[in-house]
């Protein structure tokens, strides 16, 4: 009797607690699981449907309890089935050649994706498929040449015309045209290339789509050894080798850059006489970057006539490209633990009551340790150690293939332009120098290739 009266008292308590989904047997519906930090907001957007909608087909009694791992029906895409995942478009890709590698129904794509126009798909934004559609089907094998026929593509390719036809969605009215890829069902084993050029085996951007105040690396893995040059953003690119005929570039994204669309371009050439060019429009997003409180600063802290020469000064120290890679694994923190942060970079910034018009060019440290030490971040060489009008005194290192790091407002500098310095070496101590200063602090900057980039991602990861 006693252990009877115990379950009635489990049972009873399990039924209290909240339960945050009740799906419906609904087969019918395609599932999403939800990933760690997902609101129901967030997944709505994602698949173009409204919360409620969410809401009404799984039976959500809280949406605040929603957590990662729950499985949610989503309405209203009919046509796809199963697990539900997005596919990030990566360099290279379209609609055309996705629908070929992915072996997906062009129509069903574009029915779930709600999309009316190819030209509205550009690398970096997201297409909803199923899970068992996430892998790629074929394999990018051949550049069809000029007067070459369906026939003697697959001669080379040594597979049978009507099999390269049909996987490659060719009738009797349409043919392949010089430059197309042609793709075929192989083996793990068989050699695939780019959807480029022949040139190259792969191309990646990272992060896609690129982002206010990011870090972006371009990968590009050829076949033979390659003179590589490109822009993005209007920025021109810098590659450098980390590998056989591996070669890599890091771009900074401006903090303020025009949200919308950015142009990506990557020109090649070989030893022997192989050229080729590529262009390609990439998603930029916004940042949800912060507004930090209005800020009272001397008239000539923001006067242009006084801001923009200092201002040009350091673009010039910071637009130097060395070959060499000086710094290795992450950068450290610049300052003594307890580590805390005053301000952190891109938000959004008013001075002496203007719009926010500005915004913070670095992760500013304040003085929460025993010490007021400052530390170099990461190895290279001191490119400039000295005092300037706005940024009070600083220190500039140069780590590398056009990564910078700035560190100003020292009351002290304790290393000499031309130095080589260690990660973790003590450079200055922090102070309060300079026109647009409110207290003793550490600003600290980093430069990829000429634009001011979030100084917490280099603390927190490896580039490249």
């Amino acid at each position: 009797m006693k252990y009877k009266f115990i379950i009635a008292i489990i049972i009873l308590f399990l039924l209290g607690i909240p339960q945050p989904i009740l799906a419906q047997d609904n087969p019918t519906n395609p599932v999403y699981v939800v990933q760690p930090g997902e609101t129901l907001t967030e997944i709505a957007q994602k698949f173009n449907v409204t919360v409620n909608e969410i809401i009404s087909i799984n039976n959500i009694s809280n949406p605040d309890l929603i957590s990662p791992g729950i499985r949610l029906y989503i309405p209203g895409l009919n046509g796809i089935s199963g697990e539900l995942t997005t596919h990030t478009i990566g360099v290279g890709e379209y609609l055309n050649n996705f629908v070929l590698k992915y072996q997906i129904p062009k129509n069903i794509l574009t029915q779930v994706n709600r999309i009316t126009s190819p030209n509205e798909i550009y690398a970096g934004s997201n297409l909803i498929i199923s899970v068992d559609q996430a892998k790629p089907k074929i394999k990018a094998r051949l550049v069809q040449k000029t007067n070459q026929s369906v026939f003697e593509s697959a001669v080379i390719l040594g597979v049978n015309p009507w099999k390269l036809s049909i996987e490659n969605n060719l009738t009797a009215n349409t043919q392949l045209l010089p430059s197309d890829i042609v793709y075929l069902k192989s083996d793990e084993n068989a050699e695939e290339i780019s959807s480029i050029t022949s040139l190259l085996k792969s191309i990646s951007i990272d992060p896609l789509p690129l982002s206010q105040g990011n870090t972006v690396t371009i990968n590009v893995i050829s076949n033979q050894p390659i003179n590589l040059t490109g822009k993005l953003n209007g920025f021109d690119l810098h590659f450098f080798q980390n590998a056989e005929n591996n070669y890599y570039a890091l771009q900074g994204i401006y903090a303020m850059a025009e949200p919308g669309l950015s142009s990506f371009l990557l020109n090649g050439s070989s030893s022997d006489g192989q050229n080729f060019s590529f262009q390609q429009m990439l998603l930029l997003k916004q940042t949800a970057f912060q507004k930090d409180p209005p800020l009272e600063v001397s008239d000539q802290a923001i006067d242009p006539a006084i801001t923009k020469p200092e201002d040009d000064y350091v673009k010039g120290l910071v637009s130097v490209i060395s070959d060499d890679k000086l710094w290795s694994g992450k950068f450290l923190n610049p300052v003594d633990e307890p580590v805390c942060y005053k301000s952190k970079f891109g938000n959004r910034r008013s001075f002496n009551g203007s719009d926010y018009i500005y915004f913070h060019t670095g992760l500013d440290f304040g003085v929460c340790a025993p010490s007021h030490n400052i530390y170099a971040a990461a190895s290279g060489k001191v490119i400039f150690a000295g005092p300037l009008t706005i940024r009070g005194n600083v220190v500039f290192i140069d780590h590398g293939q056009g990564i910078f790091s700035g560190y100003f407002h020292q009351s002290q500098i304790k290393v000499n332009v031309g130095d080589v310095v260690h990660a973790h070496q003590l450079i200055g101590i922090i102070g309060a120098t300079g026109e647009r200063v409110t207290g003793p602090h550490l600003h600290f900057e980093i430069w990829v290739n000429g634009v001011q980039v979030d100084p917490l991602d280099w603390l927190q990861n490896n580039y490249p």
